[in-house]
């Protein structure tokens, strides 16, 4: 495992999950319809490489969910890796792409960019040798994850579009193969991707620098209140001003498949702004959530943020 367990990590962990899976049991989730992962930083990540183990704790942090919107990120990290390794070019429409994908969670500019790194397109019917080679093509983004060798990525599936309703022709079979070909990734995963991208240890540090910022959604008034800034309804609703965050959330309703269907998922850096004396200066966060209500209840995930940050700031100095 990438973090540790420790007694601080095991102890704010804990009270975390009572308070969430309390909450989330009011909207009908069980403790097996969600997942959190909780990494402790001693001081911000700064990027330089540097960073100590993180030290850690999760509830059902292996299983895989549906990811919606948060396999975003793994889009990320897979086209900066394409530019790096000069199978894609930089050019304007891919940096416009690149930006809405995570400050707005456009489905469009992500499946643009899935194209683009996948030398694909979609949708028509395909059959054969045809076929195989397409599905294989599309398969990019998960032999680039399984070169890694993480442990946290042996349970992943990242090559399905973003679709806002349900699939057709070669899309469609695409996500039914074997029965069930969705995206799906883990809580453990998705934090361990946080993690060694604010470390700058995901390929090289400039690499891990055009990343970060990527992430940044202001605390401001303008940006928290405007329709995508994936602050309302998330974590970042529950923090105080001063905090900084770095998210990627998910989220969808019916998309017209039971299998992808219904889900509030948000994916987070927060620095605390508390102090150098403070134990803890920072912490990753990573809530997955399956279940009707909660897909459209916009409550919850603040006050788990919320509560986050508080144990982890009264952790001790």
């Amino acid at each position: 495992m990438f973090y540790q367990s420790t007694e601080h990590s095991r102890r704010i962990g804990a009270q975390l999950l009572e308070t969430a899976q309390r909450q989330l049991a009011e909207l009908g989730v069980g403790p097996e319809d969600m997942a959190l992962t909780l990494l402790l930083h001693p001081a911000p990540l700064s990027g330089d490489a540097t960073a100590a183990r993180p030290q850690g704790f999760s509830w059902n942090g292996s299983k895989a969910f549906y990811p919606a919107s948060v396999v975003k990120s793994f889009y990320l990290a897979a086209v900066e890796a394409a530019l790096d390794e000069g199978r894609v070019q930089p050019h304007d429409e891919l940096e416009r792409a690149i930006h809405d994908m995570i400050r707005w969670s456009s489905n469009n500019a992500t499946n643009y960019i899935i194209d683009l790194i996948s030398e694909t397109t979609g949708d028509t019917l395909l059959e054969g040798e045809a076929l195989r080679q397409w599905q294989a093509q599309r398969n990019v983004a998960n032999r680039y994850f399984a070169s890694l060798g993480w442990q946290e990525l042996e349970n992943i599936n990242v090559c399905q579009k973003l679709m806002d309703d349900n699939r057709y022709g070669r899309e469609r079979m695409f996500a039914t193969l074997g029965g069930n070909n969705h995206n799906r990734l883990t809580s453990d995963a998705t934090a361990r991707l946080f993690f060694e991208i604010f470390n700058s240890t995901l390929g090289n540090q400039q690499r891990c620098a055009r990343m970060r910022p990527r992430f940044l959604r202001p605390l401001t008034s303008e940006f928290i209140h405007l329709e995508a800034a994936q602050v309302q309804g998330y974590f970042g609703a529950g923090l105080p001003a001063d905090a900084t965050l770095y998210s990627k959330a998910g989220w969808n309703g019916w998309t017209g498949d039971p299998l992808s269907s219904y889900n509030r998922h948000d994916a987070a850096y927060i620095e605390l702004n508390n102090g150098a004396a403070a134990t803890f200066q920072a912490l990753t966060l990573v809530l997955f959530t399956h279940g009707r209500a909660i897909s459209t209840h916009e409550q919850v995930f603040p006050a788990i943020g919320r509560a986050a940050f508080e144990l982890v700031k009264a952790a001790g100095y």
